[in-house]
């Protein structure tokens, strides 16, 4: 048997319940199976949700969460021919990946991109499908586009900025902090923060064609307003429902009635489209998941460059995810084994 460290969610609450456990596995793999040492683990804002009871997708507690990992190669099943023990790479893990260990399937598992770190390469998957599914399959942005980025500060923001900067678009990007608005900037966007945007009567910040909503709640409604005919709005979340990562089913109730139910009959008016991605439930899909892996190159194509914010040792998780939870992160924070 193998030896190795895991983090499960095995209640919901604070950040402090989170805790490293060991774990034994099998040496057996499957003819398809990858088996990584684990140096980086990403986190994401999902997982805080899955930690308060607010993801429905998660599976029942005890459960490992984590979507992504980087690391070396430890072992191949005997049909693997792309890899071989000694590869760096990068793999999404759709759960299971807060590990020091883990095991995936040839097809969740792509090669450190030359340009990447390693530590860049756990900043990689999540943050990249969700800003490609978005971007490119949903909203298909292209050159003169006005888009504006809700979440611009965030991993998925930092690489959505880098996409539409590539295709030629104008981006503007918001943040709570006002001191964040440099990064915003030094990316490539106009900056604000969410209260200036709100209260601003400038027409410079209203006719877009993509706007890239984070929050949920009442913002779907009041962005609605900033868009141009054959606008769309993408809805990554409802990060609204939670402030400070602490676990509040009132605060989630109330952004869930004010997320408001859209009638097509009024989407006439404004000849707007809406669109909500929950990209862990894509990945959850095999075709989904090849498809994305090999939209990958994109990565060197458009020299996209994942911002690592704060790297925490794994026994700290719990530090690392109040870190994440307070909006003290730009970028994307990593678990180190």
């Amino acid at each position: 048997m193998i030896t190795y460290q895991d983090i499960p969610i095995a209640t919901y609450g604070g950040a402090e319940t989170l805790k490293l456990r060991e774990q034994q596995a099998s040496e057996t793999l499957a003819p398809d199976d990858v088996a990584i040492s684990v140096k980086y683990s990403g986190i994401n804002f999902a997982e805080i949700q899955m930690r308060n009871g607010f993801y429905p997708d998660a599976p029942k507690k005890p459960f490992v969460p984590g979507y992504e990992v980087s690391g070396t190669v430890e072992r191949v099943g005997s049909a693997v021919s792309t890899f071989a023990p000694g590869d760096t790479v990068v793999a999404g893990t759709y759960f299971g990946g807060y590990a020091s260990r883990v095991t995936v399937k040839e097809h969740q598992v792509f090669p450190l991109p030359q340009t990447t770190s390693l530590a860049e390469g756990a900043a990689l998957p999540v943050n990249f499908f969700t800003a490609h599914l978005a971007l490119v399959e949903m909203a298909r942005v292209r050159e003169g586009d006005k888009v504006l980025i809700e979440c611009a500060t965030g991993g998925v923001g930092t690489l959505a900025i880098q996409m539409c900067r590539f295709v030629g678009a104008d981006v503007v990007g918001l943040t709570t902090s006002a001191h964040k608005k440099g990064y915003i900037e030094a990316l490539g966007a106009r900056a604000y923060t969410v209260q200036e945007f709100a209260e601003s009567n400038d027409p410079a910040l209203r006719g877009f064609d993509l706007i890239v909503n984070a929050s949920g709640g009442k913002a779907i409604k009041e962005q609605m307003q900033r868009l141009d005919f054959t606008g769309r709005i993408i809805c990554l979340g409802m990060s609204s429902g939670v402030k400070d990562g602490k676990r509040s089913l009132l605060r989630m109730g109330c952004a869930a009635l004010a997320t408001p139910r859209i009638s097509v009959l009024k989407l006439f008016d404004q000849s707007v489209g809406v669109y909500a991605l929950n990209a862990l439930r894509v990945l959850s899909e095999e075709r989904w998941v090849e498809r994305l892996t090999k939209n990958l190159a994109d990565v060197e194509r458009m020299s996209l460059k994942p911002h690592v914010g704060k790297v925490f040792p794994a026994q700290d998780i719990g530090a690392a995810h109040e870190f994440l939870q307070t909006k003290k992160a730009t970028g994307k924070v990593l678990l180190e084994w």
